[in-house]
């Protein structure tokens, strides 16, 4: 019963909450035209992107309208009050905790090379190989992301 409640609002609150969403972007978008031309890159950049991404959401929602969904997941998932939800729950706060915890100790770079190496190692028992791979690429892109945007990395505690 609850789940048939949840997945019949969710079904009817899609499209206002794209509306919504799209109604900030566009918001977002008018302010940041005011703002020197660096400092509205940015912003013009999230906005014009996810205003697109809005619109085609609308526009798969207007053709899909009334049609038959071929999954719904609502009925897959756990009882809310089994210990497995919560102990769920509870890991990914954790993993949480411990990002923050290492970005402020070893600074921001180090901190997601070492998160996304330990989570896929450690979550989801990857190999050494791609476990690496993705560790350091994520370390370059967000390296090259920092020159390029002049980024000042926060200064991490240990070094």
């Amino acid at each position: 019963m609850k789940a048939r409640l949840v997945a019949a609002l969710t079904h009817h609150l899609q499209t206002s909450f794209v509306l919504a969403i799209l109604a900030c972007l566009v918001a977002i978008l008018w302010i940041s035209q005011s703002f020197s031309l660096g400092a509205r890159l940015f912003p013009t950049a999230v906005a014009s992107l996810g205003i697109l991404l809005a619109l085609l959401e609308l526009g798969r929602q207007a053709i899909r309208r009334g049609a038959k969904e071929e999954s719904d997941f609502s009925d897959l998932a756990e009882e809310d009050d089994t210990p497995a939800f919560y102990a769920r729950g509870l890991r990914f706060f954790a993993w949480m905790a411990a990002f923050i915890g290492l970005f402020f100790l070893v600074g921001a770079l180090p901190a997601a090379g070492l998160y996304v190496l330990g989570f896929l190692r450690l979550q989801y028992r990857s190999p050494w190989l791609p476990s690496l791979a993705l560790s350091g690429g994520l370390v370059a892109l967000l390296w090259a992301l920092g020159v390029a945007l002049q980024l000042r990395w926060p200064t991490p505690l240990l070094f």
